[in-house]
């Protein structure tokens, strides 16, 4: 309910912003892009999807090989439209990769810890990237003692908040669960029926941290490629906005927005407050609130597109499963 309410007011504050600036003058500069641009514009993201996918076959190991990476792709995109389209936190479609990856003979266990690992890699490599983003915004506009340390307490509490989660990782998620259910009490025979899966769980993440450093490293550089990646799209949407831009800039704005955007997962699909934050950001930097807002506005309707996207390789990934004889 509290998340319906937040939906509801970002509908408003995007609907406030669109009519301030005018909808005229923001549906003038969208078409000035063209189709042509559009699909330029797409490709970074693209390459994105694609280093996570990879990084993300990393961390599963040798069942990577099983499920095949253009699958892998497919069930990782199908999980992050679900993120995105559910009330969940942006949580929600991490089990249910895990569970598509069982039509390919991958074992729950070993499919959950390589979303558990590979969604705490990448948050890390999040983190680098945002401070590198903080520092280049730092050397572009300065700022005060109150917005210097708003921005690095934001990025604290993003890695502090990471920091617990390894160090639930480290203690057991299915041996926290199992002992939260026996002190208060909980008698559960699905959660005593699963009990053996989840300290397996527990083993084998802590064997991927213990043994696959290597591996664990190599997936990090890999998401953090993927991250500075997105600058690329940043600089393609000012360019042919006709804005001036340069990449120190398309590092500062990208990195930013992923702060913005990570901020705000209390409201679904971030609607109207992600808005508001990418355009009082531009503005920030100089740029004019028409461009801020049709920046936003594109960057919503290509996320939009993937998650369509998202959705159909969901329908299709399912379809398969129930097409698929049981043995």
């Amino acid at each position: 309910m509290i998340r319906l309410l937040f939906l509801a007011a970002g509908f408003v504050v995007l609907g406030g912003l669109i009519w301030h600036i005018g909808l005229p003058q923001i549906w003038e500069t969208v078409e000035r892009v063209g189709f042509v641009a559009f699909c330029i514009i797409l490709i970074p993201l693209l390459v994105v999807y694609l280093l996570d996918a990879y990084g993300w076959s990393l961390t599963l190991g040798q069942w990577s090989g099983r499920v095949g990476y253009v699958r892998l792709f497919m069930v990782r995109m199908a999980g992050e439209a679900i993120n995105v389209t559910t009330p969940t936190a942006m949580l929600g479609g991490e089990p249910m990769k895990a569970h598509l990856l069982t039509r390919y003979e991958v074992p729950m266990v070993e499919g959950l810890a390589s979303v558990v690992t590979a969604k705490t890699i990448m948050t890390l490599a999040q983190i680098l990237y945002m401070l590198l983003g903080l520092s280049a915004t730092l050397w572009l506009v300065g700022g005060t003692e109150y917005n210097v340390l708003v921005a690095f307490v934001s990025v604290g509490l993003l890695g502090f908040g990471v920091f617990l989660f390894l160090v639930v990782q480290r203690y057991g998620i299915g041996r926290g669960v199992l002992t939260v259910a026996d002190t208060c009490r909980i008698r559960s025979q699905g959660l005593e029926a699963y009990r053996p899966q989840l300290l397996e769980l527990d083993r084998t993440i802590r064997t991927f941290y213990g043994q696959r450093r290597r591996t664990f490293f190599l997936s990090m550089g890999v998401h953090f490629t993927a991250w500075l990646t997105e600058l690329f799209e940043v600089y393609a949407i000012l360019y042919f906005l006709g804005a001036e831009v340069g990449w120190l800039s398309s590092l500062s704005i990208a990195a930013m927005t992923a702060l913005i955007k990570g901020s705000v997962s209390f409201v679904p699909g971030g609607l109207g407050v992600q808005e508001g934050g990418y355009l009082v950001f531009l503005m920030a930097l100089g740029y004019g609130e028409v461009t801020g807002i049709t920046f936003a506005v594109i960057r919503r309707i290509r996320e939009i597109l993937w998650i369509l996207i998202g959705l159909l390789f969901l329908a299709v990934l399912r379809d398969k499963a129930r097409l698929t004889p049981t043995s």
